[in-house]
C-alpha cells in the first residue's frame, strides 16, 4: 500500500511573549520580554495510505488545525519530518488563500491556479465550481463583502473539483447552512470512492462514521489514541471525564440542577456505565438503537427496597429526561456486602449530541437520595438528517400521496416519551467563465 501523508517525530513550536510592553522596551533599547516556548505538537508519529480516510479528534488546542497546517505545508515543523504524495487541497480555514479585494470569480481563477488546476481547466470547471457554491448572483462581487458561509461555500467548491490527491478539511464545514453541508458531505463520499485521501479534523461523531476509517485523538499536543473510530470517542470522553471530575463542585450537577424536591442523605456510592447489545462498556450509540446503563451501588448499612432512577442530559440544557422505579416496585435488601445492580434500557430517540447520563438510588419512599454517580459522557450519532434533541419519525401525506420529510430548522420536543425503565437485579443571471487579466 502507498503512503500518501507521513508524520515522523512531528513537533511544532511556538514562542509567546508575556510582557505586554515588550515594543516599547525594544525601542527604547531597555531590555526584552519574557518568552514562553509552546509545544502545539509533540512527537507525532501517523502514517496515512493512499485512498484512506482518517478523522482527528480532540479538545480545543489540542494540535488538531497544527497538525493539518503542517501537512498542507503551511507551516514547517520544529522537529521531526512530514511527506505528503501528490497535491494537496487545504481547507484549513476560511477564506484561506484569498483575496479580499478581488471579486468571486477572480478569486476562483487565483485560488484554483495555487491548488494547481492549469488556466485552461479552470475555464472548463468554472460554471460547475459556481453553481456548487450557489453564489451565482454574487460571483462579481469583491469577497470582502461575503459571509463567512459563502466564503466557506467558494472555498470548498474551488478545492474539491480539484480533484486533489490529498484533502485536508478542518471543522470549516460548521459554519455552513444545512442543505450545504450534505452537499459537501456527498461530494466528499464521491471524492473518497475515487481514491482521494482525506484527512479531517472533526467533532462531530456522525461525520467520523460516515466519512473515516480510523480515528486518531490528540490530547494536549501528543496522539493518544489512533485506531478504531467507536473506541477513539471512547477514549475522548474518558480525557472529557477526567477532566470533568477534576471541576467536580464547581458548579450544580443534572440532578441538582432540575430536582429539588428530594433531599440528599447519603449512605451509597453508585456507578453507572453505558452497555453494547453484546453488554460490554461503550460510550457511543446509535439513534434507533436501544440504550442500556448498568448502575452499581454499594451501600454503608442496610437498605431495603431502594429505588433505582436515571437522568439523561446535555451539558447545555441540563436534564431532558428523568426516570426512576416506582416505590415498592422492587423488593430487596441490599447492604455492604451485597451491591446493587440494576439495568435501564430506552429506545435511543435521540439526535446527534453528547450526552451526560446519571444513575442515582433513593431510599424506599423514593424521597431520600442515598447516593447518585458521576455524570457519564456518552455520544450519539444518528443518520435520519433531523435537527434538534430527539427524532420523531416525521411522515407527511398529502392527499393519499405519501411525502419524504426534509429535515430542516430546529425540533423542539418533550423527550419523555423515552418508555424508560429500571429494571432491579436481586443480585443486577450567470456571467461566462472569462479569466481576469493579470493586474486586473
Amino acid at each position: 500500500m502507498t503512503v500518501a501523508v507521513r508524520l515522523e517525530g512531528v513537533g511544532k513550536r511556538f514562542r509567546q511573549v508575556n510582557d505586554s510592553g515588550l515594543l516599547l522596551k525594544r525601542l527604547m533599547s531597555l531590555g526584552r520580554g519574557k518568552v514562553q516556548e509552546i509545544w502545539a505538537l509533540s512527537d507525532v508519529d501517523l502514517v496515512v495510505d493512499q485512498g484512506e480516510s482518517v478523522g482527528v479528534i480532540g479538545r480545543n488546542g489540542s494540535g488538531k488545525t497544527t497538525m493539518l497546517k503542517l501537512i498542507a505545508g503551511v507551516s514547517a515543523p520544529t522537529a521531526g519530518r512530514v511527506r505528503v504524495l501528490g497535491s494537496i487541497a487545504p481547507l484549513i480555514g476560511v477564506g484561506v488563500g484569498f483575496d479580499l479585494e478581488l471579486t468571486g470569480r477572480e478569486n476562483v481563477f487565483a485560488n484554483g491556479r495555487i491548488l494547481g488546476m492549469s488556466p485552461g481547466r479552470l475555464r472548463q470547471e468554472f460554471d460547475d465550481i459556481v453553481a456548487f457554491s450557489e453564489l451565482e448572483d454574487f460571483i462579481d462581487v469583491p469577497v470582502k463583502f461575503y459571509s463567512t458561509g459563502m466564503f466557506l461555500r467558494l472555498a470548498f467548491a474551488v478545492a474539491i473539483h480539484v480533484e486533489p490527491d490529498v484533502l485536508l478539511v478542518d471543522e470549516v464545514l460548521a459554519v455552513g447552512d444545512i442543505a450545504f453541508q450534505a452537499k459537501c458531505m456527498e461530494r466528499m463520499q464521491y471524492l473518497r470512492k475515487a481514491g482521494t485521501t482525506i484527512v479531517v479534523v472533526t467533532h462531530s461523531p456522525a461525520t467520523l462514521h460516515r466519512m473515516c476509517e480510523r480515528s486518531l485523538l490528540l490530547s494536549y499536543g501528543r496522539v493518544v489514541f489512533d485506531g478504531p473510530i467507536d473506541r477513539a470517542l471512547s477514549a475522548y470522553h474518558e480525557i472529557l471525564q477526567r477532566e470533568q471530575a477534576e471541576r467536580a463542585g464547581e458548579g450544580p450537577s443534572l440532578l441538582e440542577e432540575h430536582d429539588s424536591s428530594h433531599q440528599f442523605v447519603g449512605g451509597s456510592r453508585v456507578a453507572i456505565e453505558m452497555l453494547d447489545d453484546l453488554g460490554r462498556p461503550t460510550r457511543h450509540s446509535a439513534s434507533g438503537a436501544t440504550c442500556i446503563a448498568r448502575i452499581t451501588a454499594t451501600f454503608e448499612h442496610r437498605v431495603r427496597n431502594p429505588v433505582v432512577g436515571v437522568v439523561v442530559g446535555l451539558p447545555a440544557l441540563g436534564a431532558i429526561y428523568m426516570a426512576s422505579t416506582h416505590p415498592g416496585d422492587y423488593l430487596g435488601d441490599h447492604g455492604p456486602e451485597d451491591p446493587l445492580v440494576a439495568t435501564v434500557e430506552f429506545e435511543n430517540r435521540l439526535l446527534e449530541a453528547t450526552y451526560h447520563v446519571v444513575g442515582v438510588v433513593l431510599d424506599t419512599e423514593g424521597e431520600g437520595i442515598l447516593g447518585k454517580s458521576p455524570e457519564e459522557l456518552f455520544s450519539v450519532t444518528s443518520k435520519s438528517g433531523g435537527h434538534g434533541l430527539v427524532e420523531l419519525d416525521a411522515r407527511f401525506s398529502v392527499g393519499e400521496r405519501k411525502l419524504q420529510p426534509v429535515h430542516l430548522g430546529l425540533v423542539q420536543s418533550d423527550p419523555a416519551g423515552f418508555g424508560g425503565r429500571a429494571v432491579g437485579n436481586e443480585r443486577a443571471p450567470r456571467p461566462g467563465p472569462t479569466e481576469p487579466a493579470a493586474g486586473g
